[in-house]
């Protein structure tokens, strides 16, 4: 599964960032107690997506440092179900990055590293690292690619350059594991800020060497149309790719067809405002809400065929 769970700091004062807003002091009054609150919720939502079964591997975006993924899995009853996870600080102006925890009775992790996204043309440029994780999943070698693209809040074409820019990126990672071994099965799951239909996704399904789809992923609820709501409108910027050897039956794991929008009733709200239903946010501005997200979590299950 993926989660981008919508800004999940601790509410420590770290002077060693200029982004301080999440502490009791800074302008969103980010106390010890509405950490602990976000951090359960997280892990209601992770466990009720696995339902009796451990969810395998489990991507996050917007966490803030190791300390809230550790804590996330010792600090909740997490901790009984043997979870162990990979993080890298990046650079991002934020302090946010991404992570993947893994279920250590369902996939063994050989290696892993953090993928920088370098613009040339601007060597002062920063943002959100790319993880890298490499592991086995019932004596099947799988590559999985954690994202979260740089977002839209200068525009949509304004920004864009810079998801093409982590989009080529990510192509050239993986187009070397599939030179390498043509029938490598990959997973890249994240908040691309982009929708399947925008140039930056059509660009890995139309020109990677790696043959990716992009799962389409429904939800039950037909008022939910996306992943995260603007105003009125859906987008579906939480994805998961595949490579085509994922998709191959053949021995080993494979992925099933389709994907889904994970929407139960708590994840979401009536909108008033604008008609339908909306998340149901941790914040809106600089008002609490005391919710779970602005985005909806994504999943596929992956089988095993002996």
């Amino acid at each position: 599964m993926f989660y981008n769970v919508e800004n999940h700091f601790d509410s420590k004062y770290d002077s060693s960032k200029l982004y301080n807003d999440f502490t009791p002091g800074g302008e969103l009054h980010w106390t010890e107690n509405k950490y602990v609150k976000k951090r359960n919720n997280i892990y209601k939502v992770i466990v009720s997506v696995g339902g009796w079964k451990p969810v395998t591997l489990i991507g996050l975006a917007e966490i803030e440092n190791e300390f809230v993924v550790s804590d996330l899995i010792a600090g909740t009853p997490l901790a009984k179900q043997g979870y162990k996870f990979v993080h890298y600080d990046s650079d991002d102006a934020r302090g946010i990055d991404v992570a993947l925890l893994y279920h250590t009775k369902s996939f063994t992790l050989i290696n892993s590293k953090k993928i920088k996204i370098i613009d040339h043309d601007n060597p002062g440029f920063t943002t959100r690292d790319m993880l890298y994780v490499k592991g086995i999943i019932s004596f099947d070698t799988i590559h999985v690619v954690v994202n979260h693209w740089t977002s839209r809040y200068r525009g949509h074409l304004e920004s864009e350059d810079l998801r093409i820019l982590a989009s080529n990126t990510l192509i050239k990672l993986t187009d070397s594991i599939c030179t390498l071994n043509p029938n490598a099965k990959i997973l890249l799951i994240g908040d691309f800020n982009d929708n399947p239909t925008d140039k930056s996704m059509l660009l890995i399904t139309k020109t990677s060497n790696c043959n990716f789809h992009n799962l389409n992923l429904s939800a039950t609820n037909k008022d939910v149309l996306g992943t995260l709501k603007y105003l009125s409108s859906w987008s579906s910027f939480d994805q998961i790719l595949v490579s085509g050897s994922l998709f191959a039956d053949s021995i080993g794991i494979r992925c099933e067809p389709n994907g889904h929008i994970y929407d139960p009733d708590f994840l979401l709200l009536p909108d008033v405002k604008n008609l339908g239903l909306k998340t149901n946010r941790t914040n809106i501005g600089f008002k609490y809400q005391g919710g779970f997200s602005d985005h909806l979590p994504v999943y596929v299950d992956l089988v095993v065929k002996h």
